[in-house]
C-alpha cells in the first residue's frame, strides 16, 4: 500500500513540475510579469485540475471495464447468477462424499506423463509455431500439437467398421481426437486388466466426453470403434457406453460430480470409466476462429491458441477400489461449478470462480491453508489472469505463484473441454507422493467455472468413509 501510495504521489509531483515548466517558460519568453492571481490559477489551480480530471477519467474507464458486483457481499452473487449447474445437495453426507480414481491417463503436447505437463507450465513452455497449421493468409499458427499420432492405423480401423461411408465424413480433427484415445485408452485400462478378470462385472459403464455432438449414425459407429479396439480384447464386453456432449470445461466437471454421487449410492463394486478427447488443431478451427478474430495473431494477443488432449479415468466407490488393493488411489471430492449471465464483467467472472473455490473447499470439509498445490486449464490469455490469479493470491496467500499455483494451459494451448479434466490428473500426480490436498480448477470460459479437490488417497484424514462436516 505504501509503494502505491508514493508512486501515485511521485507522479503527481513530477506532472506539477512538468506543467510548472511550461507556464515559466511560457511566461519567460513573452516577457511576461505574472500577478498574484496568475500564479495561483496557473501554478497551483491549473495542475490541481489537470490531476483530478486525469482521476476521475481513469475511475470512469475502471468502471466501465469491470462494474462492481457488490450483491455478492450480501450472501448472494447479484450479478454473477449460477444457472444450469445442479443445486447442492442439501445432504451434508451426500455432498461430501467421495470417490476413488483407481487408474488414469492423459496425453498433451508435453506428452503422457502429468509431471512433465506441470513442469513445461512451471518453466513457462508455450506453444510454438507450428508450420503444419496455417491460417487463411498461408502464415503458420501457434499450437500445441501432440506429435506422431496413429492417425493412419485408426484409419484403417475405421474403414474396416465401414466408417468411411459415414456422413458427413470425419474431418482431420476427428482423426486426431481418436487417435489420441487410442494411445490413452490402453493405458488405463491395462491398469485393471488383472481386476477384469476377477471381477468382470464391477466395471459398470463407460462415459465418453466429446465436444460435438455426433449424429447417431456416427455415434453408434464409434462406439462399435472402442468395443471392437479397445474393451473386447480386454474382458470388458458387458458394459454400456454413453456418449455426452459437453460444451466446456465446467460441464465435463459436472458430469463427474454426477458420477461421484451415483457411484457412492452402489453398495455392490462399481467402477466407470470416463474417457474425452479434442483436439482444436486442424485448418477448420483456425479459419473459424480467426473469422471470428478469436485466434491468437501478432494483432490478437487475447487470442485462444490450438491445443489436442485426452483424458482417461477410472472411478471407483470404496467397494470397486478394494479389488485393487495393491494400487494407490486418490480421492475426488464433488464438484462445484457455477455459471455467470455477464461473460464481459471481470468482477463478475472473479467473483463466480471464488464462489466455486469456496464452495469446494465446504464441500470436502477443508481450509484454504489445507491445500498445498492448485491447478488450473487456464491459458495466456491477460483477462483469464486477471480474474484467476487476485483470487488465488487472496485465498491462498501462503501459495508460491507459478510453482505452487500453476496455469497449465500456458503449456497445452487451449484444449476445452478437455483440459479442466488435465488439470485434474495433474493435480492427481501431485497428491501422490504427499498426504495434502489440490485444488483443480477450471476458468477457461468467461461464462462458467468449476472446481474439484484431490485427496491423497493414504491419507486417514480423508479416507472414503469420513465426512469431515459430518
Amino acid at each position: 500500500m505504501f509503494s502505491i501510495t508514493f508512486r501515485s504521489a511521485l507522479l503527481a509531483f513530477l506532472a506539477a513540475m512538468l506543467v510548472w515548466a511550461l507556464v515559466l517558460g511560457w511566461w519567460q519568453a513573452g516577457g511576461y510579469q505574472p500577478g498574484a492571481a496568475d500564479l495561483v490559477t496557473h501554478l497551483i489551480v491549473l495542475p490541481a485540475s489537470l490531476l483530478a480530471g486525469f482521476r476521475l477519467l481513469y475511475s470512469f474507464i475502471e468502471h466501465l471495464r469491470a462494474p462492481g458486483v457488490d450483491a455478492a457481499s450480501s450472501g448472494a452473487l447479484g450479478a454473477t447468477t449460477l444457472m444450469d449447474s445442479p443445486p447442492l445437495p442439501a445432504d451434508r453426507d451426500e455432498r461430501s462424499s467421495r470417490v476413488h480414481l483407481i487408474g488414469h491417463a492423459l496425453l498433451s503436447a508435453h506428452g503422457t506423463d502429468a509431471a512433465q505437463v506441470a513442469e513445461a507450465s512451471r518453466q513457462g513452455c508455450a506453444p510454438v509455431l507450428d508450420d503444419e497449421l496455417r491460417d487463411v493468409n498461408g502464415f503458420p499458427v501457434f499450437a500445441a500439437r501432440v506429435p506422431s499420432l496413429p492417425i493412419d492405423e485408426v484409419t484403417e480401423q475405421l474403414n474396416g467398421l465401414g466408417a468411411a461411408a459415414m456422413t458427413p465424413a470425419l474431418d482431420d480433427e476427428d482423426l486426431r481426437t481418436l487417435a489420441m484415445l487410442h494411445m490413452t485408452l490402453p493405458l488405463a485400462l491395462d491398469e485393471i486388466a488383472e481386476m477384469v478378470v476377477r471381477e468382470p462385472r464391477a466395471l459398470r459403464s463407460v462415459i465418453w466426453l466429446t465436444s460435438r455432438a455426433w449424429p447417431d449414425a456416427r455415434r453408434t459407429r464409434l462406439t462399435e470403434w472402442l468395443r471392437r479396439e479397445h474393451l473386447a480384447p480386454r474382458g470388458v464386453e458387458a458394459v454400456s457406453v454413453e456418449v455426452r456432449c459437453v460444451r466446456d470445461d465446467a460441464q465435463a466437471f459436472e458430469a463427474i460430480d454426477q458420477l461421484i454421487a451415483d457411484l457412492n449410492r452402489q453398495t455392490t463394486p462399481a467402477i466407470v470409466l470416463v474417457m474425452g478427447a479434442v483436439s482444436h488443431v486442424g485448418e477448420g478451427t483456425v479459419a473459424q476462429w480467426q473469422a471470428e478474430s478469436r485466434l491468437f495473431m501478432a494483432n490478437m494477443q487475447e487470442g485462444l491458441i490450438p491445443g489436442e488432449a485426452a483424458a482417461v479415468m477410472l472411478l471407483a466407490n470404496a467397494a470397486g477400489a478394494a479389488l485393487t488393493p495393491g494400487r494407490p488411489a486418490a480421492l475426488m471430492s464433488r464438484a462445484a461449478s457455477g455459471r455467470s449471465e455477464h461473460s464481459a464483467h471481470a468482477a463478475a467472472s472473479r467473483a463466480l470462480v471464488g464462489s466455486c473455490i469456496d464452495a469446494a473447499l465446504a464441500g470436502a470439509g477443508l481450509n484454504a491453508s489445507d491445500i498445498a498445490n492448485v491447478f488450473a486449464d487456464a491459458d495466456h490469455r491477460a483477462g483469464i489472469a486477471r480474474q484467476l490469479l487476485p483470487t488465488l493470491v487472496e485465498r491462498f496467500p501462503a501459495l508460491e505463484p507459478f510453482v505452487d499455483t500453476l496455469t497449465l494451459g500456458t503449456a497445452t494451448g487451449f484444449a476445452s473441454p478437455i483440459g479442466g479434466l488435465v488439470a485434474l490428473l495433474c493435480a492427481v500426480d501431485a497428491v501422490s507422493t504427499s498426504n495434502g490436498a489440490a485444488l483443480c480448477l477450471t476458468c477457461q470460459s468467461p461464462l462458467a467455472s468449476a472446481a474439484m479437490i484431490v485427496h491423497a488417497g493414504g491419507s486417514p484424514s480423508v479416507s472414503a468413509n469420513a465426512h469431515p462436516n459430518a
